[in-house]
């Protein structure tokens, strides 16, 4: 599997979602001028089957959430689901879950592309990279490629 078609994908969303970050007030919190919820305590959500754990202070961004979206690369159908959430400091945590018909799908089959290195995280198996102080965990769960991308110092706390 070619991670550089996921990674590629998944940024173009996060800049799209980027942008409604200006819309915030300086007098009104962000999360507030953005309709956005925080959670109160660590939360599990569950995207496509796979569980993660959002920390507190985070709210999603419901208005931009995407379920099972189909999209074609290639020869190749991928469904997607992607689900963002902030804090009140602008600290983006995304999540991603995206499938193929390639049931087998294995951490094996991904490969490393732009400095990616190999890493184990809470016991999943995946690629991993980090650029100024964000971080980008990909790993593979029920033939299903997770990716998680958020600051460095969360990524091991959203893994479950």
């Amino acid at each position: 599997m070619n991670i550089k078609n996921f990674l590629v994908m998944g940024l173009v969303i996060a800049i799209m979602t980027l942008a409604p970050l200006s819309a915030a007030d300086d007098d009104v919190g962000m999360l507030d001028a953005l309709d956005i919820t925080p959670f109160d305590a660590d939360t599990n959500v569950t995207i496509d089957g796979i569980t993660f754990n959002v920390p507190k202070g985070y709210g999603e961004q419901k208005d931009i959430a995407k379920d099972d979206d189909t999209y074609s690369i290639g020869n190749s159908k991928i469904t997607l689901s992607n689900h963002q959430y902030l804090n009140e400091d602008g600290d983006l945590l995304n999540l991603q879950v995206m499938f193929t018909g390639d049931k087998n799908l294995s951490a094996d089959k991904l490969k490393s592309e732009d400095g990616m290195v190999k890493k184990t995280i809470n016991g999943k198996e995946g690629m991993y990279s980090e650029s100024d102080g964000v971080a980008m965990f990909i790993y593979v769960q029920d033939g299903k490629c997770a990716q998680v991308t958020a600051d460095k110092d969360v990524i091991s706390k959203v893994i479950v």
